[in-house]
């Protein structure tokens, strides 16, 4: 683990990965993270959910936790307070072109993400177990197609953990205008530079006239790392990979023992209820 830093208390904004971190791995919201997040945001601090996954996959999260706040979806790309759009970056046409051909070269599974439109160009078991997660189903598309009639927010790879590391380092060769970041061994997520995690937390906090500081954020795998480094407080899951163990202040008990909510009781008040 990283040593803590100085941090601006009180915390002031709880940033919450959503998958591995605030719901377990039957992927249900355990009730004590409902309860825990409830007692944060009576005490006064913000909530945002910050997950790789489309906008309306995290409504219903959003609606189940019952706090208003704000998400940020696709790893960062869009931010939204409600309706309002408070942050909005799209990855550049040439580099997305250039992931789909060597995704169809390396047979690796590919979905475009754009607004709240899910595109692949075949379904297959990848994109029915993401679909099966999110409750969401893909249009079926000419993915080229799509690029060229608007800029995607991010691209998501899938395949098995292997595949996705020799995929990896062949991207890594090209020239690309986007971050490369797994979220779990078998996902690989492509999203817009300087639109990450981290980028997104100091996004909301200008949004909210707060310092990272005074920011304790949570979550569980590599895509999460430079989240926990920016923020005052960084929470990994003891389920977490261990670049995310690395980065983080401290580990909470893993996501099907409510770590989320032994870490909000630890850093937002004394003791348990």
């Amino acid at each position: 683990m990283k040593q803590t830093r100085d941090t601006a208390f009180p915390l002031r904004l709880l940033c919450l990965d959503i998958d591995g971190t605030l719901l377990d791995t039957a992927h249900q919201l355990p009730p004590e993270n409902r309860v825990a997040v409830h007692y944060a945001a009576a005490k006064g601090v913000s909530v945002c959910l910050l997950s790789a996954r489309p906008p309306q996959a995290i409504a219903p999260i959003a609606r189940a936790l019952g706090v208003p706040g704000l998400v940020a979806s696709f790893g960062g790309a869009l931010i939204q307070d409600g309706e309002k759009r408070i942050f909005d970056r799209r990855m550049p046409a040439d580099t997305a072109r250039t992931v789909l051909r060597l995704a169809q070269e390396q047979g690796i599974s590919l979905s475009l993400y754009r607004d709240t439109d899910w595109f692949v160009a075949q379904e297959d078991r990848w994109s029915a177990g993401e679909g099966a997660i999110t409750g969401l189903r893909p249009q079926i598309a000419a993915l080229d197609a799509v690029v060229a009639e608007g800029a995607p927010h991010k691209l998501l790879c899938m395949g098995e953990a292997a595949h996705i590391d020799r995929f990896l380092a062949i991207l890594q060769g090209e020239t690309l205008t986007a971050d490369l970041l797994r979220s779990k061994d078998e996902y690989l997520e492509i999203v817009p530079q300087q639109a990450g995690k981290a980028e997104a937390l100091r996004a909301v906090c200008r949004y909210l006239h707060l310092s990272p500081a005074q920011a304790m954020a949570i979550g569980d795998h590599d895509i999460d790392c430079a989240l926990l480094c920016a923020a005052g407080i960084g929470v990994a899951m003891g389920n977490g990979s261990p670049a995310a163990r690395q980065a983080a202040d401290w580990i909470a008990p893993d996501n099907d023992h409510a770590g989320v909510a032994d870490a909000i009781y630890h850093w937002i008040k004394e003791e348990k209820a």
